[in-house]
């Protein structure tokens, strides 16, 4: 038999510890809790168990099945399965290298989705449902809650991105966590009574009546639930929560399907089981329990509440899994330093007396460097930028070797952003910002998105002073606090700025939220209006008013498009605010061209769910998407020579080289609790109801005998659940600090943008006293915030085309100087351009010896076939061209179908058959998409979508990227959509049926079916027909005309 240790000799380079030698060579059919601390080398521990397990004959190459989080977890655990058992194979032992016979290992999600889809119809289920994003499933939510005919949502006095995400958060909750109706009526019941006790003190303990008032909605809430699950089953939907809710059905139901999983798989490893959600442990412990089964997590790292995981399934292993659980730690860390090591065990000292299994502290592998982390604390936070910018830039100036060092800069929210990435900017330092949040930093990205706020709300006064002082209206600080006067002055008075009277103005005020107030946006419009004479006038500048009046026009023009298609409105004001010239002319805006993309595919993802898809909709969206984006992991990995940024939540399961994490203050980490409610907050499961109790603080509530008490009770339950939030924050950090390989630097700043100092975070202070790092400076300025030192004198608003100015306007007078030269007439003065226009005039009129390429594509077949020298000629002269509006549009529309089909392509599809603006057919895409949904598509399966195809013709290769697929009795049905107008002469529709030809033989070259038994067929969004060309030519007639095309002079028929 094979040891671990000979294994190790063999796979090298690191000999294991006694501790992953008895994880590796543990009894094949034990059932393992293995808690590994941050770095332990897991990752490889599990690799070698599933080889060792291998080698050994234990179980087979194909019968084991690995789970994790991410992709990209289970991509490198899958690979260095592989890479393992290849070496092993070279090296002469007897092991399965097929690479088609080998390990599962997948997520969990990916886990419950192929049970359910391989099970569904035994539920009466379509199995190849369409699995909701959580944009997705955020917008179809909020359908339903603006849809709702449920009365008590009109005195809620809630706005529906409140209630969409109250509803979301509970439905999340009782996916996990199944509660009957009648227990939560009872119990909402029980805590309704608690009014009638008596007060027991002075108060009035109108908490009580709020806390009371909100677990009463939990009914209404529970409905809105009930209403999204037939909103998801009417559209043929799900969400991932539902496949495992569907997969727990079918493990009850079907015993058979257990036992073949079981029967299946004879190894079964559960990665970062701390992560797991109730409902994950409750599947995988119906299917494997008392199974061979190995669950390896870090409760410390536990960091993923948010989405339902719970450290506490660790606690439950034994009872979820059998009583005869073996525990096992892995306590070396293969990754950090031991100073770095000493920060990292000091942090999670007190989560080691939290109940549950614990973490050990972790030791540093033989070899390990002491290098000591950095500490800065400087007064400002512009100093503490300016500072972590600096060691950044220093520490990847000395990497030393072939591969440049990698970089983090961590941070526990993205408030303060902005400030680091411009101080990294400055020092040279190359900056990739991870996640939504980076693209919304996007200087195009913002105006677009502040402008949809605008829009959308009409005290998005924030938004609004970006887009005024930015570069497109450069308003000044006198006319900015002009504008914010004339919006005072309209207080009380109507649109023309007519005093109201006083018994209108008590009603107005009494009629209006408090919010519904003359604000900027009124302000604005009123003096764009205002007649010459008019008082309010006189308190501009002349170039203020001039920029007030087009600004007041632009908005004015945009609002009347905001009830429209989203994706139209976003291009009209990247058009209004010059951003579209902006990024195309920039040399140095290839990052916001590729967040330009990004934040489109977002838009997209969006509007494929969302029933009322308008921009109030979307912009709550995009607040709920960035928040659930800086908690999620990011799938990027570590770039050489780069600083990324990202937030902790990002950075778990990464590690770089060198490591800075930023603003280690009291009230940013750890954070202020964002509300100490606990389940007395709307859209919360009531813990009691939860798998996870046992792990969470408890509300005594019953038992209490007066309002006094109750209250009380709520005030230790709230403190109670601060201690818990700290806990969660401690668990960051710890996750943050082990993310260092190397070099870690550790800061913060007394002052930052708040009214009052913020001292140095508890986890620097613990640090501090334990002596790992030193003593740390006192604030220099305890009174007030020192003055912001300029490295010179700013200029407000700033200057569009900065230091460009000079030549770009020199250059500009050149060219009007020059077109005020010129003559009319046909015939261009440049003697280049006169040239080129008797080159093209010569081409024109004998054939074109110029070679067309080897790969064709089939949409390009039509020009080809009806006029190839004009083909000829483009090549030889090519100019380029950018993407007409009409292919833009189309672009979302064939998203919107393949998003409908569930197909998601790796990039934007810009070739639409060549369409131009001419040949727009002047529908919305929101009319198109209706067309759609009407047509008889969108209830049938395509057997393929966005099927790319080869098709040899001689010596040319047409490419034919095929829409849709359809079986029909006979054999199959091609359709490709078009959003543009329909062909109107016969010869046109002869030229454009080529493309349906090329289709028709690709499909019966590749499936084998005879052309016979394929129809295919254009779809036509604008007039909603399917038209079917009654005589597609064969392959020789097609080849022929092919080849004609291809010789020079060759036939322009196109019959």
């Amino acid at each position: 038999m094979l040891s671990a240790k000979e294994l190790a000799a063999l796979l090298g380079p690191e000999v294991p510890t006694p501790e992953q030698e008895a994880i590796i060579e543990g009894a094949p059919g034990g059932t393992f809790r293995v808690v590994a601390g941050a770095g332990s080398g897991k990752t490889e521990t599990m690799a070698q168990r599933v080889v060792w397990l291998i080698a050994n004959s234990h179980v087979n190459a194909s019968g084991v099945l690995g789970l994790t989080f991410t992709k990209k977890a289970a991509r490198e655990l899958s690979t260095r399965i592989r890479s393992h058992l290849a070496t092993l194979a070279q090296a002469g032992i007897g092991v399965e290298t097929d690479e088609f016979v080998g390990p599962t290992v997948s997520t969990y999600n990916a886990f419950a989705a192929g049970l359910y889809r391989e099970h569904a119809t035994l539920l009466g289920r379509d199995p190849e449902a369409s699995v909701l994003s959580e944009a997705s499933a955020w917008a179809l939510t909020r359908s339903v809650v603006v849809a709702s005919s449920q009365p008590e949502l009109e005195s809620l006095g809630m706005d529906p991105a409140a209630v969409t995400n109250a509803v979301r958060r509970l439905s999340q909750r009782l996916a996990e966590n199944p509660v009957a109706n009648d227990a939560m009526d009872r119990l909402v019941a029980e805590l309704g009574a608690l009014r009638d006790l008596p007060p027991g003190g002075r108060g009035a303990y109108a908490d009580v009546g709020k806390a009371i008032d909100t677990v009463e909605r939990l009914p209404l809430f529970t409905a809105l639930v009930a209403e999204v699950a037939e909103a998801k089953r009417l559209r043929g939907v799900l969400e991932f929560s539902d496949q495992i809710a569907l997969g727990l059905e079918l493990i009850e139901r079907f015993g058979h399907i257990r036992e073949q999983l079981t029967d299946t798989f004879g190894a079964v490893l559960l990665d970062e089981y701390q992560d797991t959600s109730v409902a994950q442990t409750t599947l995988l412990s119906k299917i494997f329990g008392q199974h061979p089964v190995m669950a390896v997590g870090d409760p410390h790292q536990a960091i993923y509440a948010w989405r339902g995981a719970s450290s506490a399934n660790l606690t439950d292993f034994d009872h979820a899994f059998g009583p005869k659980v073996i525990s096992a730690t892995l306590s070396t860390s293969w990754r950090n330093g031991i100073r770095v090591l000493d920060a990292a065990n000091r942090v999670a000292e007190p989560l080691r007396k939290l109940p549950g299994p614990t973490a050990e502290v972790l030791t540093p592998r033989k070899g390990a460097d002491a290098l000591a982390p950095t500490v800065l604390f400087p007064a400002t936070l512009e100093e503490e930028a300016a500072q972590v910018a600096s060691w950044c830039a220093e520490h990847l100036s000395r990497s030393s070797g072939s591969t440049p060092s990698s970089a983090a800069v961590i941070l526990r929210a993205r408030a303060h952003q902005k400030v680091f990435v411009d101080a990294l900017t400055r020092e040279g330092v190359p900056v990739h910002v991870l996640g939504i949040g980076g693209l919304l930093e996007d200087p195009a990205i913002a105006d677009v998105v502040c402008t949809l706020r605008v829009l959308a709300h009409p005290h998005a006064e924030t938004e609004l002073l970006r887009l005024l002082s930015g570069a497109r209206w450069r308003l000044g600080v006198a006319d900015l606090r002009a504008l914010a006067a004339t919006a005072r002055w309209l207080v009380g008075r109507d649109e023309k700025g007519s005093e109201l009277s006083e018994q209108r103005a008590d009603r107005l005020t009494r009629s209006l939220a408090s919010t519904d107030r003359a604000g900027l946006i009124d302000a604005l419009l009123f003096i764009a209006r205002a007649p010459e004479g008019h008082h309010q006038r006189a308190l501009y500048s002349t170039p203020g008013l001039s920029r007030i009046a087009d600004a007041a026009a632009t908005l004015t023009s945009l609002q009347g498009q905001r009830f429209g298609d989203v994706a139209e409105l976003v291009v009209a004001i990247e058009q209004d605010l010059g951003l579209d010239v902006e990024l195309l002319a920039h040399p140095d805006r290839g990052a916001s061209r590729a967040a330009r993309n990004a934040f489109m595919e977002a838009l997209s993802s969006y509007l494929a769910f969302a029933d009322d898809a308008g921009v109030a909709g979307f912009v709550q969206w995009l607040d709920e998407a960035e928040r659930k984006d800086n908690l999620s992991p990011r799938p990027e990995e570590p770039r050489p020579g780069c600083v990324q940024v990202l937030t902790i939540h990002g950075a778990k399961g990464l590690e770089w080289d060198i490591v800075a994490l930023p603003r280690l203050v009291e009230g940013e980490l750890p954070g202020t609790a964002k509300g100490t409610s606990g389940w007395l907050s709307d859209g919360e499961l009531p813990y009691e109801f939860r798998g996870d109790s046992a792990s969470l603080p408890v509300f005594s509530w019953r038992g209490a005998e007066t309002l006094k008490e109750v209250n009380e009770r709520r005030t230790t339950f709230a403190e109670a659940m601060v201690d818990h939030h700290v806990a969660e924050e401690r668990r960051l950090m710890y996750v943050a600090i082990t993310r260092a390989k190397k070099h870690l630097l550790l800061s913060g700043s007394y002052w930052a943008h708040q009214k009052s100092p913020r001292n140095p975070s508890r986890f620097l202070t613990e640090l501090s006293e334990a002596g790992i790092i030193g003593t740390l400076p006192e604030n220099p300025f305890p009174e007030e915030r020192p003055a912001r030192e300029e490295r010179e004198q700013p200029l407000w608003p700033g200057d569009p085309l900065g230091s460009r100015r000079e030549i770009v306007e020199r250059a500009a007078g050149l060219v009007r100087a020059a077109q005020g030269q010129l003559a009319p007439t046909d015939e261009p003065h440049d003697q280049t351009l006169r040239d080129i226009g008797a080159e093209l005039r010569q081409h024109s009129r004998s054939p074109i010896p110029i070679q067309l390429p080897i790969r064709i594509s089939a949409s390009s077949l039509e020009r080809l076939l009806s006029d190839p020298d004009a083909l000829r000629a483009d090549r030889a002269r090519p100019i380029p061209q950018k993407p007409h509006r009409a292919a833009l549009r189309g672009t979302l529309f064939h998203q919107f179908v393949e998003d409908h089909f569930d197909v998601s392509l790796p990039g934007p599809r810009l070739e639409m058959d060549g369409q131009s603006d001419e040949d727009d057919s002047g529908l919305s895409i929101e009319q198109w998409r209706e067309a759609f949904l009407s047509s008889q598509f969108p209830l049938t399966t395509p057997v393929a979508v966005e099927a790319e195809l080869h098709l040899p013709i001689g010596e040319h290769l047409v490419i034919c990227k095929i829409d849709a697929v359809f079986e029909t009795p006979d054999g199959v049905h091609i359709v490709d959509w078009k959003t543009g107008r329909q062909p109107s002469t016969p010869e046109q529709q002869q030229a454009k049926a080529w493309q349906l030809a090329a289709y028709r033989l690709a499909w019966s070259q590749w499936a084998g079916i005879e052309p016979e038994n394929i129809q295919a067929s254009f779809w036509y969004a604008e007039t909603s027909e399917l038209v079917t060309p009654p005589d597609l030519p064969d392959g020789e007639e097609f080849a022929r005309r092919l080849q004609e095309a291809m010789t020079p002079g060759g036939s322009r028929q196109s019959g």
